[in-house]
Order: structure tokens, then C-alpha cells, then sequence
């Protein structure tokens, strides 16, 4: 006769957070041999029809009290479980004999007019027994209850205090809400369970994607009234992501970009619910943010130009949602910008050509004060010289340019002969020997003056080795000259007025995410705009967090993670590689950092060591496998890792996570962009 619970026995129950773990759940078997790390469980066959199947990883719980009933004080608590694989049971020599025999007499009768069915070869207990199995489970922690001010929290631990004996453990296999939960812990951390009392705060968690243990997907029929586990949402304390870094791992084309896509759109969500600005910068070298994706018919760009910005080299100023990434190469206010650029991706030419190492070695930035008049001046007469040069080379100028240089008398005089030969106005000075050239008298000056040095009367000390070896990229006397300069068309804008470095910070500043747009120009210039940008921010970070100030929340996302955080390259000065100085210094200055790669052995240990958040689809080298099983445990995942190739079928650790989780992410789809922008819109709406 079945004891009924009292009144006081229900209302504890109904009240414990621990029932919420069992309340959709499926007896699977019994612990028949337990340890503090591990733990094997007896099952059969029609337990595991009945749960749908145990697949390798899954989720078990163990209790020793039982669904519905009020525990003992000492029973107040579920191990959590992971099914690691299969285990001997006790008599499994004897149960593999009979099995033997009993398929030995199944496969001989085939073929026969009447051949024999199991029933009428194995009697009943015998069946039974053959039914029998065993499971070896990985011991991940312990689930119990705490009080946070009156209100009971589920909470985690990392191991098992202590255990009773074996027998008295119940193994069930969670599934719907309950599995959920697991998949998802914690729903509320003890920090966030205070602010929701004191502020009326509740805590944001996103989904990324959904459970999944294994490569095959399940086709039989799940129990009654249980949910398929693909069905079963994943979703992850988004601010685990922000100021922290985040690794994602795994062979091309399996997920990585699609990751970082639900990653930023989620930190995104999350900046405008919490009327916090999180700006978000993308360096995108394949195109696949900024321009809608083949595979999956979307951009992250399409959440809209209010709230992403596209830099992008050749774009006009005119197209909504995208800035040029290019530099006016007449402005002063970024000449050394642009004569870096210059530099960079003309060095390789120096070897080969004398005139390109001269004319790289012509200084046109010069010292930023005039407290040296005389190079301060000469500076700018060879920065003249290369705008003349820039002119020839198709370089179109603004509209209001005008370049002030200074040319004493006997100079004027020869260069104004040369131009009156020519048909053209002579240019004069002003009382201090300056004169100032519009956009259209820029080159005629200079090719006149390029003319006038051979005047006998010519001052000669005006041309110096510099001036001389810009005026030959000028006249391009046998030699490709100005031409070279061509290649660098894409990279200028007459429009722009700031320097692109600038602007971008401004826009992450602003809460916006920006997305560069690296997929177009030569890999020497593209590293450099992107490493520019890097230092700006770092630079602005640096100078904030020494002046005391409250740190920018940014997060960079960053392809190809490899060429940048690679053990040699870490050895480098951090003057002399931003990203170096980033991956080391990105925590002081709460900067949050999400690097994808294919190799783990690639990327130093130091920054392995300090990523919080781990993102691993599939790797299919077992010596980097046998380098990521170093953290964590995802050495449990060893086999899985390097079999399943599926797209977006993942291994899940989370800085608040206490515990890998096998997950299907979500693909990118418009839906997710159009939350977003509902998102957006919605607090858009609130705020006024």
C-alpha cells in the first residue's frame, strides 16, 4: 500500500527548485558501482527505448530520493551526469555467451522453411537478463538549493561532497524544460537573483542554439510526452561574452563566421535592452558580414544602417550605411597616415627599383612643430611635390585644395619662365616667399619647376637628394613613376576630412556595430588599415585607463585568429604589433575579444589560458585535438571532435557554464535579423 505524502511533504516539494530537474525526466536505471568521479549505471533495453535512447554525452541525473516526494535533509541534492560510454556489467562473460548462442542459432535457422524466432530460442528470465547493460557516466557536479534572501537558487558544484551507497541512486535522463535547465545553467546567478530583489532587474539569457549529442540524428520515437532533444533550447548568459575573450575552433566552412554572427547580434540585443552602449568591430576578410552570404541568403549588415556601419575601400559617401575606408592623400591632417600606406605597399619594389627605395626614403611627413623652420619648411615643399605627383597619377583632389608652399625669387622667377613658355599664368608670392597653388596649378607648377632646374640661375640647394627623387616619380622618365602610385587609387577619397581610425572609434563609441570590409585591395595594405585601426583604439583605451576613466565597451571580432596570436608573433614587442599588445592588455582595457581559427596549436598558451568562453566544432588532426583535450574537459569530446563534421554542431563552455554543452547552433537567418531590429526599435521607442 503506497504511503500518501502529507500536506507538509507537498507544499515542500511543490517549493523545491530541485523537482523542476525531474519534472520532465525518464527512469533509465540504477548506479550499481559509485565514485567521486565517475559512476556506472545498470540499464536495458526497454529503459532506453522508453527514453528515446542514451546516446554518448548525454545529460543523466542521479537522486537518491525520488520524483515528487519530499528528500531527506541529506538527500537534498541531483548528481549531475555525462555518459561517457559503454561499461562491463559484473556477469558480462556469461551474458556475451548466451548472447553468442543465442545469435548462433538465429543465423543458422535463416534460410530454413520455418526458421526460429528469438522468443522460441531464449526463455523468458533468460530474455530478460540479455537485456541488460551497462553505461560508464562522468561525475560533472552536484545540484542543490540555496537561499538568497528567502528565494531558493539552484545551484552547482564542481564535484560530490560525499555518496550513499550505490544502490540506492535512480538514474533518469532529462528531457523538455528539464533539460533546458541543464543546458542553460545557471538561469539565474546569485548576483543577478539580488538585483532582481533590490532593483527589479531580471537577468538576459539568449539562445545560441539547441541540444545535441550526437552526429546522427535520432529517428525513432521519443517518449510520451517528450520533446525531441533538438527541440530542447540552448541559451547562454550573453554578458559572459562582453570584456572577455571568446575562442571559436574548428576545419572551414562548419560554423565559425555563423557563430560570430549570432554572438554579435546577441551582444547587440543586449547593449539596446540595457540602454548600454556595446560597440562591435568586425574585420571581415572575406566580404561575408558586410555583402549577403551565399549559404545562408543573409549579412549582418542587413540589421540596418541606423545601427551598422560598413567601411569599406572605393565605397561613395552617398550610399546609406557605408564610409569609405580610404584617406585623402592631400590632407595634412593624415599625410603621415598616408604616406605610411604609400610606403607599405611599395616596399616590396624597393629591392628592385632604385628610384621607388629613394623616393620612399623622401621624408614628406617632416617634424610637427616649426621649431626647425628649415625642414619644417623643406618637409613641405617635398609634401607639395608628392600631391603634384598624386595629381598626374589620376588622384582626384578636393575641390577647395590649395597647397601653400614656400619658393624663393630666383625659383619663382625660373619656374615662371617655364610656365609663360607654356602658355600660363606666372604664380607669385607673398611677402614672405610663400605661394599657394589651387587644384588645377598644382602639377603645372611642379612640372614647370622640374623643367627650370636645368636653368643655369636655378638655386640648386631647392632640389635637394628628396625633393629630386619625388620629381623623378613626377617626370617618370623612362620609368614607371607616378604610375606606381596608381595602385593605391582605391584607398583615396577627395571627400574624406577625418582620418577612417577615428571615425570608426567614434561609431563603436556610439554603441554601433562596424563591420571593415576587408575583402577588397592587397593583403600588405588591408593589414595595415586593419592594424591602425586596432592601435587607435588601443591607444584611446591606454589613455582613458590612465586618466582614470570608465573603460569604452568594445568587442573585436577577429578571422583567422592564427597569423595573429601565434607563438612567435607573441614574442614580439607590443609596440610593435597591435594585436600582439590587444591580446595581452584587451582584459584591463575591458575590451572583449572573439578570435576564430582552425589550429588550437596555433595560438599562444598564455591566450589560450585566459579565453573564458570556448566555441569547437570539428578538428580533423588528432595532435590538435590532443592540444584543445588540455583545457577543460574537452578530452571527453576527443572522438567526436574529430568525426562529426556537421555544420554548426558544437562544444559549448561558457565562462559561467560549468560544463561543456553539446550544441547545435542556430543559423543566421532573417528572423534573427528582424528581431534585432525589433529589439532596436522597441528601445528606440522606450527612450523617448
Amino acid at each position: 500500500m503506497a504511503i500518501r505524502p502529507t500536506l507538509g511533504e507537498q507544499l515542500i516539494t511543490a517549493n523545491l527548485r530541485l523537482h523542476s530537474l525531474l519534472a520532465q525526466s525518464t527512469l533509465v536505471g540504477g548506479i550499481y558501482t559509485m565514485g567521486y568521479a565517475d559512476c556506472l549505471v545498470l540499464t536495458n533495453d526497454i529503459w532506453k527505448h522508453g527514453a528515446g535512447g542514451i546516446p554518448q554525452h548525454c545529460f543523466l541525473l542521479a537522486t537518491a530520493f525520488l520524483p515528487g516526494q519530499a528528500p531527506h535533509a541529506d538527500e537534498e541534492e541531483i548528481i549531475l551526469l555525462r555518459v561517457a560510454g559503454p561499461a562491463q556489467l559484473p556477469a558480462e562473460d556469461e551474458l556475451v555467451a548466451i548472447r553468442a548462442e543465442a545469435m548462433r542459432e538465429i543465423v543458422t535457422t535463416t534460410g530454413r522453411a520455418s526458421a526460429a524466432e528469438p522468443a522460441a530460442i531464449v526463455d523468458v528470465l533468460t530474455r530478460n537478463e540479455m537485456q541488460f547493460s551497462a553505461l560508464k557516466a562522468k561525475v560533472l557536479g552536484t545540484f542543490f538549493e540555496t537561499d538568497v534572501n528567502g528565494s531558493a537558487l539552484l545551484s552547482f558544484g564542481s564535484d560530490i561532497e560525499s555518496y550513499h551507497s550505490a544502490s540506492r541512486y535512480r538514474v533518469y535522463k532529462p528531457f523538455g524544460a528539464s533539460l533546458a535547465a541543464i543546458a542553460s545553467y545557471p538561469e539565474v546567478t546569485r548576483e543577478e537573483e539580488l538585483r532582481r530583489q533590490e532593483a527589479g532587474t531580471e537577468p538576459q539569457r539568449v539562445r545560441i542554439g539547441t541540444i545535441r549529442y550526437t552526429s546522427t540524428p535520432r529517428r525513432g520515437i521519443a517518449a510520451p510526452d517528450q520533446e525531441a532533444p533538438s527541440a530542447v533550447p540552448v541559451r547562454v548568459n550573453i554578458e559572459d561574452f562582453i570584456a572577455l575573450k571568446t575562442a571559436i575552433f574548428g576545419m572551414t566552412r562548419l560554423g565559425k563566421s555563423n557563430t560570430m554572427k549570432i554572438i554579435a547580434t546577441a551582444v547587440f540585443e543586449h547593449s539596446m535592452l540595457s540602454h548600454e552602449p556595446i560597440g562591435q568591430l568586425l574585420f571581415d576578410p572575406a566580404g561575408e558580414y558586410a555583402n549577403v552570404n551565399v549559404q545562408d541568403q543573409t549579412a549582418l549588415s542587413q540589421i540596418g544602417p541606423d545601427y551598422v556601419t560598413v567601411f569599406r575601400y572605393g565605397a561613395r559617401p552617398d550610399e546609406p550605411g557605408l564610409r569609405p575606408l580610404s584617406l585623402n592623400f592631400y590632407s595634412d591632417e593624415t599625410i603621415e597616415v598616408g604616406w605610411s600606406v604609400i610606403c607599405s605597399g611599395l616596399a616590396w619594389r624597393a629591392p628592385q627599383a632604385g628610384y621607388i627605395r629613394d623616393f620612399l626614403a623622401a621624408d614628406v611627413v617632416g617634424p610637427e612643430t616649426d621649431e626647425d623652420r628649415s625642414e619644417w619648411t623643406r618637409a613641405r615643399q617635398r609634401r607639395a611635390a608628392l600631391f603634384a605627383t598624386l595629381r598626374k597619377a589620376g588622384f582626384q583632389p578636393p575641390r577647395d585644395l590649395r597647397v601653400r608652399l614656400a619658393a624663393g625669387q630666383e625659383v619663382r622667377e625660373a619656374v615662371n619662365g617655364k610656365l609663360r613658355d607654356a602658355g600660363r599664368t606666372p604664380v607669385e608670392g607673398d611677402r614672405h616667399g610663400v605661394i599657394s597653388l589651387d587644384r588645377e596649378y598644382l602639377l603645372h607648377w611642379f612640372e614647370a619647376l622640374n623643367q627650370a632646374r636645368s636653368d643655369p640661375h636655378f638655386p640648386a640647394d631647392w632640389v635637394d637628394t628628396r625633393m629630386a627623387s619625388i620629381l623623378a616619380m613626377l617626370e617618370a622618365a623612362g620609368i614607371r613613376g607616378y604610375r606606381e602610385l596608381q595602385t593605391f587609387l582605391v584607398f583615396h577619397s577627395p571627400h574624406r576630412r577625418t582620418d577612417y581610425a577615428q571615425e570608426i572609434l567614434d561609431e563603436l563609441v556610439a554603441g554601433k556595430i562596424v563591420i571593415v570590409d576587408l575583402s577588397r585591395g592587397t593583403e600588405t595594405v588591408l593589414q595595415y588599415a586593419s592594424e591602425r585601426i586596432v592601435n587607435h583604439i588601443l591607444i584611446d583605451s591606454a589613455a582613458r585607463f590612465a586618466a582614470g576613466q570608465e573603460p569604452r565597451r568594445i568587442q573585436i571580432y577577429i578571422e583567422e585568429a592564427h597569423r595573429l596570436f601565434g607563438r612567435d608573433r607573441m614574442k614580439m614587442p607590443d609596440e610593435a604589433d597591435p594585436y600582439v599588445r590587444l591580446a595581452k592588455e584587451a582584459a584591463k582595457f575591458k575590451i572583449g575579444l572573439v578570435y576564430a581559427t582552425q589550429e588550437v596549436s596555433s595560438v599562444d598558451p598564455v591566450i589560450l589560458s585566459n579565453t573564458s568562453n570556448w566555441v569547437v566544432t570539428h578538428l580533423n588532426n588528432h595532435a590538435e585535438v590532443r592540444e584543445l583535450s588540455k583545457y577543460y574537459d574537452f578530452e571527453d569530446f576527443a572522438q567526436l571532435t574529430l568525426q562529426a563534421e556537421d555544420v554548426g554542431f558544437v562544444r559549448l563552455k561558457t565562462k559561467s557554464g560549468r560544463y561543456i554543452v553539446p550544441t547545435q547552433v542556430d543559423l543566421f537567418d532573417p528572423e534573427r535579423i528582424q528581431r534585432a531590429r525589433r529589439v532596436a526599435i522597441a528601445t528606440a521607442v522606450e527612450g523617448n
